[in-house]
């Protein structure tokens, strides 16, 4: 029994070592992993999907260019303040569903629940911002008053847990003689939606940061394009498993962070954020798995493309005698 307690450490030692190894001379080619001093926590900074409600008459519906508008300008402002921004309309795109217009307050947090189940670390997010544009128009003898109200609330999309609301003071707008067109009341809204979206995003900041620090304010240029994937291991065992990655974590050049989504006896899934190529992580990856004697063309299978690593094994685990 003492035998094997020293064997598996030592093993979990010299895994550490050789994914140092294996690495070290990849680092030198991998441009910004000596400026990753300030590497977020394990978890990274937060991921936020933004979501409006528009299933009302008096709101401002998803289909109106005025509200796009909205949408752009909060992620924007989330984006450059440090949040992992995941678009509604992306995530839509990639699971294959039909985005409608007229959605109540169940029907956005519906989208923010269902993309978390997918599993697929691309689309899962943290914080969900559901907002709303409520106008009332009143046309006068010269002009069109238009009456915009910005309000909405911050959720945690994995516990339910309500974060804060938000509720700007509402806004008056007129337009160059009176409005007779959608277009025309759309364009209104839309300049003066943006500016409100704009210092919303600021406040929206401060109630995000209870969930967790955002990484330091950026700007565009000076940070690299993150990929974020889905690592599924089957039949490994946990050990295997968590070795692998623990080296991926402390020894992969452009690591950015990981947190587990299903954990089971015979599967294991994990959200893995990095700078990296498809390209990079295969040849390490494969380094890694031949340096724990699991061979990618027997006893296991590796399987990398964009979003997306498997390493499955295929052969049992052959039993060790002891010397």
């Amino acid at each position: 029994m003492m035998r094997m307690v020293a064997t598996m450490a030592g093993r979990a030692a010299t895994l550490m070592v050789a994914g140092g190894m294996l690495i070290s001379c990849a680092s030198a080619a991998t441009h910004g992993h000596a400026q990753d001093a300030g590497r977020s926590l394990e978890t990274g900074p937060v991921k936020v999907l933004v979501l409006g409600e528009d299933g009302h008459p008096n709101l401002v519906p998803r289909s109106d260019p005025a509200f796009r508008r909205v949408v752009s300008e909060l992620q924007g402002t989330l984006d450059r303040r440090g949040f992992r921004v995941v678009d509604e309309e992306a995530i839509a795109a990639d699971l294959g569903w039909n985005a409608t217009d007229w959605r109540d307050k169940v029907d956005v947090l519906e989208v923010a629940k269902l993309a978390n189940a997918s599993e697929r670390a691309a689309s899962r997010v943290q914080a969900a911002v559901l907002f709303r544009i409520e106008s009332a128009y009143r046309d006068l003898r010269y002009t069109t008053r238009i009456d915009l109200h910005l309000s909405g609330e911050v959720y945690d999309a994995r516990s339910n847990r309500f974060l804060g609301s938000f509720d700007l003071p509402t806004e008056t707008v007129t337009t160059a003689g009176r409005c007779v067109t959608a277009a025309c009341a759309s364009d209104a809204i839309g300049t003066r939606a943006r500016d409100l979206a704009s210092e919303l995003g600021t406040v929206l900041t401060r109630k995000l940061a209870a969930l967790s620090p955002p990484e330091a304010t950026v700007t565009a240029g000076e940070r690299a394009l993150e990929a974020v994937y889905t690592v599924t291991f089957r039949h490994l065992s946990t050990e295997n498993a968590l070795s692998i990655v623990e080296v991926m974590s402390d020894g992969f050049p452009g690591y950015r962070s990981h947190d587990l989504v299903r954990s089971g006896t015979a599967l294991r899934r994990y959200e893995y954020v990095t700078t990296a190529s498809a390209a990079e992580i295969e040849r390490w990856l494969t380094l890694l798995l031949l340096d724990m004697d699991l061979d990618p063309q027997r006893e296991v299978v590796l399987g990398v493309r964009d979003g997306d690593i498997r390493i499955e094994r295929v052969l049992p685990a052959t039993a060790t005698t002891a010397d």
